[in-house]
């Protein structure tokens, strides 16, 4: 197993963020062209509508399913150390159950609410139906659990080419689509084929990685889940409630200005969302390995991360989110113009302020980067789930006051607002020091690990 246990964990943080940067580095390179390549296609209210399905299809699925990889890393280090490629075959086929549970969930409801809502909130028919479908392909990818066998192995480089996967093929997609579909429909079709090749490629490199732990996947009934792996169906719940608000924070902006019918306005903020995520890749990828290695401390705290190293870990992370941060805000500030120019020419201009104000809120995310990770791989899920739902109610306050008036510009605003009080909390949750809101670690380490009730199938 290549748990790189040997290593200090600043150490295994920074070298798996670094494997992460380089995947989510191409795709931030990528991202400019194929952006550029459809804003000027489509024109602002197309791309507009083109952001909009993009949008439902990504709430629905993230409403709907789980984020098993965090499950698979939080459960599975006790068994990758102890070498049980058994056990841990049983946990992915729990997680892959799982996935398979609620993406069948997902094909159902899917259709039912993009044509019940579309109706509802006016959406055009062509977002509904491209909608529908975009939502069946994203919930059929189904990599989240190889996803996290991948990480939980510190294998990053191989979750780094397989993510690369994704930004590649849309780039090529777009490309394919300019020459002879130069549309809407084209355009999703390629970002579909993206989704699918990520998808194949996870699961390529996971069993190249762990052919005998892939072997030994096998589906189980859900309704055992709990008894089998007791804690996961409860982390899964709470870690979804979590994501599910936070992409509602992130993509209630976009719905709620297709919903008006400002298309070209949807268009404005997503591209401006766009930019501003492409500059802070950074915090995601040390999000996940700060994850990672805290789920392992807490797996091992007797015998690998004293709470000294935990802490040095998190002050040296913090230090260098903090100084990438203060970067990216002084970046925005003098190249956002000229980006948008260049991608997307003077017709998209009035993203420039959209821009600003959500790559400041991007940056204050970044700054803040080492904390979820520490409440989520200590326990403490349900007070990251309370400062997400604060987090959301103050946002869509701030849009109701400001949405009629300033438009998209309120609601970048009331972003920044959310975002600022999210900070202010997540360091008072820090402060108060660790609860236990989630029950006990489910994995432990050496002749401790729970037994195995599926031993003798």
């Amino acid at each position: 197993m290549a748990s790189g246990s040997g290593a200090s964990p600043l150490l295994r943080v920074a070298k798996n963020s670094g494997w992460l940067l380089s995947g989510k580095g191409v795709g931030a390179v990528l991202s400019l062209f194929y952006l550029a390549i459809v804003t000027r296609t489509l024109g602002p209210s197309g791309f507009g509508v083109f952001a909009l399905v993009l949008t439902i299809a990504q709430f629905i699925k993230r409403f709907i399913t789980f984020d098993s990889w965090q499950g698979v890393v939080k459960f599975g280090h006790g068994y990758g150390e102890t070498h049980e490629d058994g056990r841990l075959g049983r946990l992915l086929g729990a997680t892959l159950t799982v996935d398979l549970v609620t993406s069948a969930i997902g094909l159902i409801a899917g259709p039912m609410i993009c044509f019940g809502l579309g109706d509802l909130l006016g959406w055009e028919p062509v977002v509904q139906l491209w909608g529908a479908i975009y939502t069946a392909v994203l919930l059929l990818g189904l990599y989240s659990t190889p996803t996290g066998l991948l990480r939980m192995l510190d294998r990053f480089g191989a979750g780094a080419a397989a993510e690369t996967a994704m930004p590649v093929v849309r780039m090529i997609g777009a490309l394919v689509a300019l020459a002879f579909a130069p549309s809407i429909d084209g355009f999703i079709l390629a970002w579909m084929a993206s989704e699918l090749a990520t998808s194949v490629a996870y699961w390529a490199l996971a069993y190249r990685h762990a052919p005998g732990i892939v072997r030994r996947i096998r589906l189980t009934n859900p309704f055992r889940i709990h008894r089998n792996f007791p804690g996961l169906w409860r982390f899964l719940f709470a870690s979804n409630i979590n994501l599910t608000v936070t992409t509602l924070i992130s993509q209630a902006p976009i719905l709620l200005l297709g919903s008006f019918g400002a298309a070209a306005a949807a268009g404005y903020y997503r591209l401006a969302a766009q930019l501003s995520n492409s500059m802070t890749k950074v915090s995601q990828m040390l999000s996940r390995a700060i994850f990672t290695e805290m789920a392992r401390s807490h797996a091992y705290a007797d015998r690998d991360l004293s709470r000294r190293e935990i802490a040095h870990v998190l002050k040296r992370t913090s230090a260098a989110a903090g100084l990438a941060a203060a970067v990216i805000a002084v970046a925005l500030v003098f190249l956002g113009k000229p980006l948008i120019l260049l991608m997307s020419g003077a017709e998209y201009l009035p993203a420039y302020p959209l821009l600003l104000l959500l790559g400041i809120s991007a940056a204050l995310e970044v700054g803040s980067v080492s904390i979820d990770p520490l409440l989520l791989a200590t326990d403490r899920t349900r007070q990251l789930v309370v400062i997400r739902l604060a987090t959301l109610a103050i946002m869509l306050v701030g849009i109701a006051v400001s949405l009629e008036r300033y438009g998209p510009l309120g609601i970048a605003w009331s972003v920044l607002v959310s975002t600022v009080a999210a900070l202010v909390l997540r360091v008072i949750a820090v402060w108060r020091g660790p609860g236990r809101d989630a029950g006990p670690a489910p994995a432990h380490a050496g002749n401790d690990l729970p037994p195995d009730p599926d031993a003798h199938e």
